[in-house]
């Protein structure tokens, strides 16, 4: 199959990919880019980061136009910067535009910048993919309601919906979280996967016509759906950020916070993953990049609900040392002490 909007001038396709923060959005972008280029097709990424630090990560070997918004939620304080980047990006004749939103994005605001842009630039909405952290789920329902009411409107407007990380599941747990799905969704295609792995059909379908995106109205419109939207960001109360040299930085939401912090020394592994074990439930995700003092290689560090992956990086990794919380209503007072007590930390902070 091959496809050639760039080269007949038809709209270009535009893929979102949401789920809320630690879900699996990346490592299925990945996949999505490998499979594109080795069909000859020429994809581009536009990626939204809450805090203020990119830790865009491509596979070995994809080299694509990559565009980053920080600092800021794609679907609120950024809904005229995506419309703007994807105006830019058609002009580098892409076959197809991938947006990866921060966690906390609505995706009902998302698709409406999406379209919103199509007015004005030749693209269209072509899918609205959801990957769900099934062990994820199962926390957030006992967290705040408006964080899983957040979660649950990206499952309610895919066009496909992607269960992850099932190796953690038991059984019963497997089948119950397929029945909510589907019941929250009864048109999405639900597959479900360990790492995001898909088969090639399913990658294909996503330009093939087979799952065509509604519209936002008919998300709402639908039975069940939530009567308003709202995303994880703050529109309420003031905004705050603040960035000392060389420091740190914080983003105040609502119901969800963002706190980057860089490192200036090493770490203790073992008093790093000690801090790890005793973050509250409501620190969600953490990622970034880690030295420690008593091993050998530097770590890309995903931690999502309690669960955390360190990947060696190469030795030319030449990016800053930088951990990225994101959750809500967790103290970031507590969070700094508990940073500074970690051995060998030296780092500056107010």
């Amino acid at each position: 199959m091959s496809y050639t909007y760039a080269k007949t001038g038809a709209s270009m396709p535009v893929i979102i990919l949401g789920g809320f923060l630690g879900s699996g959005k990346t490592t299925l972008l990945a996949r999505l880019l490998a499979y594109y280029q080795e069909r000859g097709m020429k994809p581009a990424v536009i990626m939204n980061e809450l805090g203020d630090a990119g830790l865009v990560e491509l596979p070995a070997g994809v080299d694509v136009p990559v565009k980053e918004l920080l600092s800021g939620c794609i679907c609120c304080t950024m809904k005229a910067d995506l419309a703007g980047e994807l105006m830019l990006l058609t002009q580098q004749r892409p076959d197809v535009i991938l947006v990866e939103a921060t966690g906390a994005a609505n995706p009902l605001e998302l698709m409406e910048g999406v379209m919103e842009a199509s007015m004005s630039s030749s693209v269209h909405l072509a899918a609205a993919v959801t990957v769900v952290d099934g062990a994820g789920l199962l926390q957030l329902r006992k967290g705040s309601r408006r964080t899983y009411r957040l979660l649950l409107d990206g499952v309610r407007c895919a066009t496909r919906l992607v269960l992850n990380k099932c190796d953690r599941l038991y059984p019963e747990e497997l089948v119950e979280l397929q029945q909510q799905l589907r019941e929250l969704n009864p048109h999405a295609e639900l597959v479900c996967t360990e790492h995001s792995k898909v088969d090639l059909d399913w990658l294909g379908g996503l330009l093939d016509g087979s799952g065509q995106a509604v519209t936002p109205a008919e998300v709402r419109n639908s039975e069940g759906a939530f009567g308003s939207a709202s995303c994880g960001c703050e529109s309420e109360h003031n905004h705050t950020c603040e960035n000392h040299e060389h420091d740190h930085g914080a983003q105040s939401h609502e119901h969800l916070m963002a706190v980057s912090f860089y490192p200036e020394t090493p770490f203790d592994s073992g008093a790093f993953e000690s801090m790890l074990n005793s973050l509250p439930d409501t620190v969600y995700r953490v990622k970034g990049i880690v030295t420690f003092s008593d091993t050998p290689s530097r770590y890309q560090l995903q931690y999502a609900f309690k669960e955390a992956d360190f990947m060696p990086l190469p030795p030319e990794y030449s990016q800053p040392d930088v951990l990225v919380f994101i959750g809500e209503h967790f103290s970031r007072n507590e969070l700094l002490e508990a940073l500074s007590r970690l051995d060998g930390f030296s780092g500056r902070h107010n």
